[in-house]
């Protein structure tokens, strides 16, 4: 909650609104960040619904209970003791002992490594600057190439009049919330050369590195030379984030194992504790399978949502002011004809999306929703925002899956993106 959710919550809601404002004002960077703010914003929604969930379903005190009834357990047999006596201190010690460079390493992955587009981007250069250093002709142009087609991709969505502002936050963010002693060693030059001021600093790097445009960088590889890459500022500054996250990762290593060892036993006792209780088996990065029904819920009093959502709800939400909710004019155009071709109901409404009980949690999205006829009938993309905290404390009367109606899916398929040829390969159950 403190820190992992909390770093994200943060530093991800600082980027954002930067992201949010260059895309407001104008329409090339509102393209080139859709999907990057959508990626980002899922996140940050997903941490923050998962804080409020915890805390609304007060989480805490009910684990700070099972600790203690399992204290208690394990305190009533001296065999107990012997093997799970040192369960809950290990634990407690162990997190305890990471605080501080676990929440420096969330912050700088989140600030320097991910947040800031050009330093990551230019630490692709690290194998081009090794060839460069061994004189290696071969590995210079492979390198090159690589890098080349890199970059294709990469500027073709990205703005540095952005970043610029972005990087000077998330500098700026990191300083202030992190001790001194977990600072990359970039920060030891902003302070000497440009007296912490950090704006100043994020100026002078994109004034002058090669990785601040796809043309400026090129003209580099036409040419390349090992001092100069060295001494891009973003280069080094990529890489002094990048050498300082290692380190933190490396003091985290030892906590993690001791509280991966204690987990595993603590939820061995709990097992014996509770040998009537059935465990969700350990099933990552397996095929899995969960059950449900379609239903309405409740999140508070006197709130009720209904188990559908429709295209008339669509066009009541647009909101001409917020890019995640704008409408395209051809679905509009669909929408007023009510041209829906098969795929609306006997009322005459298209269904867009639907919900249920089912557990899922990240990665799920896109998960084939199908019914008792082992027929598909929609795709599972999210949950609701009331029960985030799905993964830690299941809430069987809130929990609910969202999954978009695959008639819907086939009517944008059909009617919006006329791609009818991809209707004819398909077998539809009407």
């Amino acid at each position: 909650m403190d820190i992992s959710n909390q770093t994200l919550i943060t530093v991800r809601g600082e980027k954002q609104d930067i992201w949010a404002e260059d895309m407001a004002a104008s329409d090339q960077i509102r393209l080139q960040y859709a999907t990057k703010f959508s990626r980002s914003s899922n996140y940050w929604k997903n941490s923050i619904g998962m804080n409020r969930g915890l805390e609304a379903l007060d989480v805490l005190s009910q684990k700070q209970s099972l600790e203690a009834e399992f204290a208690q357990w394990v305190a009533a047999s001296e065999a107990r003791q012997k093997k799970y006596g040192d369960v809950l201190s290990t634990v407690q010690e162990a997190y305890t002992s990471r605080a501080a460079h676990y929440l420096a390493s969330n912050y700088l992955r989140e600030t320097l490594i991910r947040g800031t587009e050009i330093l990551s981007f230019a630490t692709n250069a690290k194998d081009l600057e090794e060839a460069l250093k061994k004189d290696d002709p071969a590995k210079t142009d492979s390198a090159i190439t690589e890098l080349r087609e890199r970059a294709k991709t990469f500027y073709k969505d990205y703005s540095a009049g952005t970043d610029r502002k972005v990087l000077a936050a998330m500098l700026n963010r990191y300083a202030l919330d992190i001790p001194s002693e977990y600072h990359p060693s970039l920060y030891k030059e902003i302070n000497k050369k440009f007296k912490g001021n950090f704006v100043a600093y994020a100026d002078k790097l994109f004034d002058q590195s090669i990785f601040a445009s796809e043309a400026a960088l090129n003209d580099f590889l036409d040419k390349p030379k090992h001092k100069k890459l060295i001494k891009d500022p973003a280069y080094k500054a990529g890489l002094s984030a990048m050498d300082q996250y290692r380190e933190l990762l490396k003091m985290n290593r030892e906590a993690g194992q001791h509280i991966d060892e204690a987990s595993r036993l603590f939820i061995a006792g709990l097992m014996e504790m509770q040998p009537e209780k059935v465990f969700y088996p350990d099933a990552n990065f397996t095929m899995r399978l969960s059950y449900g029904s379609v239903g309405d819920y409740e999140p508070r009093d006197a709130v009720i949502y209904k188990h559908y959502t429709t295209l008339e709800g669509v066009m009541e939400k647009e909101d001409a002011e917020n890019f995640e909710f704008h409408v395209p004019e051809k679905l509009k155009e669909l929408h007023a004809k009510r041209d829906y071709g098969p795929y609306a109901d006997a009322d005459g409404r298209l269904y867009v999306n639907f919900t249920s009980n089912n557990d899922i949690t990240g990665g799920n999205s896109g998960s084939p929703v199908i019914n008792g006829k082992g027929e598909l009938i929609g795709l599972a993309f999210d949950g609701n925002w009331e029960a985030m905290s799905g993964d830690i404390a299941f809430e069987t009367q809130l929990q609910k899956c969202i999954n978009v109606d695959i008639r819907y899916v086939l009517f944008i398929i059909d009617k919006f993106a006329g791609a009818t040829h991809l209707i004819d390969e398909m077998t539809i159950v009407k």
